[in-house]
């Protein structure tokens, strides 16, 4: 595993349990840390979220997640010896909605009996 790899496995983890842990907004409530890129010179990282429930609520999480954000970074400056911690930027990840979506899909399929 690269020196790169780890520092983003550590940042997924440590963000994850900050926003558990720490972050009191009743509009982010559970979300799943799902990955993140950062930029070359690590000054930079783009943290993407994923969650189970309906779309209406994918405008308040990400708002709840830009006002925390400053919040986030500075606790995880305290949990992650780095030089520079870097600035987040949260995305959506729809990727395990679209998962969920095709296993229900294949299941409702009407396959003929064998």
């Amino acid at each position: 595993m690269s020196r790169l790899d780890r520092v983003k496995s550590v940042l997924i983890e440590e963000i994850a349990k900050i926003i558990q842990t720490k972050v009191n907004d009743p509009n982010i409530g559970f979300i799943s840390i799902t990955g993140i890129k950062l930029s070359a010179d690590l000054q930079n990282a783009w943290v993407y979220y994923s969650f189970f429930g309906k779309n209406q609520r994918q405008e308040k999480i990400q708002a709840g997640l830009k006002k925390a954000a400053k919040f986030i970074q500075f606790e995880l400056g305290k949990a992650v010896k780095m030089r520079y911690v870097p600035f987040l930027k949260f995305e959506y990840d729809p990727s395990l909605e679209r998962g969920a979506s095709l296993i229900e899909k294949i299941n409702n399929l009407d396959l003929p009996a064998q």
